[in-house]
């Protein structure tokens, strides 16, 4: 009965949180309304960007293509093959957002190359039109600029160690109202929900937890029931087949395997002694083949596509625990 009544109280304290939080961004949102207004005057815009416009040989460099469009319209990115200029592409990935009358939509690169120079990111054409349109339109992100420079140093020293950047100061100042409006609940209601959370987590992981190879066998045959081949879906088929077997390695050996590039992935576990030579080369030889679908648009037939999930399924088989319940 107590413990009934304290998430009574907390519920009921969530609630008041929550409410004040809506009414502080209610106040933030009615400032920004002319702002708003004025940013859905332009159909669409598209900006191009780096995190960073200096790196050496081997450094992965995160390359962004945004494009802000209204919602009535489509949008259609480029298709890359393995390389953008002088950098090769390692992963990629994408997301849609909606804000308002806009929808936002990124698309985003791992690149990184092992010459020296000056080099430039090629300007991208995206396509675009509404969906009462039959002709496509261009629109161009702008190329971008940026520097490899070699691993040693310009004084040919390589063992001396350059000295730390000093603080580095934020221009202008946060209202108070702002903080206490705003930040201040918006932070009592997350961390009252993150306990209430993992106060249920931790009481029903107990009851009831799959393991990660049961995890995986659900996913497989989920995936056999989609039919991508019986469709030519193959792209697809890899996505899904390659991302269970990274959950799996997740989950089982508690390798971030997910968001990790295979370079990354192959050179976290060469030295690990959690796999085996031959689970290694076999799981090497998977993830290359489904890199090979993805990013270098090799085209797989049928008895491919099947033998890969053949190895997923063996590899899974040969590295699950055994010492669980029925087992």
């Amino acid at each position: 009965m107590e413990r009934k009544k304290i998430r009574k109280k907390s519920l009921v304290i969530l609630v008041v949180l929550v409410i004040a939080a809506l009414i502080a961004a209610f106040i933030f949102l009615f400032k920004s309304a002319a702002f708003r207004l004025q940013t859905e005057k332009t159909p669409i815009t598209v900006n191009a960007f780096v995190d960073k416009r200096k790196a050496t040989i081997g450094d992965k460099i995160r390359y962004t293509i945004e494009v802000r469009a209204n919602k009535d319209f489509k949008v259609k990115f480029p298709e890359f093959s393995e390389k953008l200029g002088i950098f090769y592409i390692r992963d990629y990935g994408k997301w849609e957002r909606k804000w308002f009358t806009k929808k936002i939509y990124r698309q985003w690169y791992i690149l990184d190359t092992y010459s020296t120079g000056k080099f430039v990111v090629p300007e991208a054409v995206i396509k675009y039109r509404t969906f009462r349109e039959k002709n496509w339109h261009d629109i161009k992100a702008h190329e971008i600029s940026i520097e490899i420079e070699s691993v040693l140093n310009k004084d040919k020293n390589p063992a001396q160690i350059r000295d730390i950047y000093g603080p580095v100061l934020v221009p202008g100042r946060i209202p108070w109202v702002w903080v206490i409006s705003v930040v201040l609940p918006a932070l009592v209601v997350i961390a009252l929900y993150l306990w209430l959370k993992k106060r249920n987590v931790r009481e029903q992981k107990k009851i009831c937890q799959k393991s990660a190879h049961e995890t995986a066998y659900e996913a497989l045959n989920a995936l056999k029931r989609k039919e991508y081949l019986k469709y030519g879906k193959f792209m697809e088929y890899y996505i899904e087949l390659s991302n269970i077997v990274r959950r799996y390695i997740e989950m089982r050996f508690s390798i971030n395997a997910p968001d990790m590039t295979t370079e990354e992935f192959l050179q976290k576990v060469r030295d690990d002694n959690k796999l085996s030579y031959e689970h290694k080369r076999l799981l090497r030889n998977f993830l290359v083949h489904c890199d090979m679908v993805k990013f270098a648009k090799y085209e797989p037939n049928e008895n491919e596509a099947l033998l890969s999930f053949e190895s997923a399924e063996n590899f899974i088989d040969q590295t699950k625990e055994i010492n669980e319940k029925n087992e």
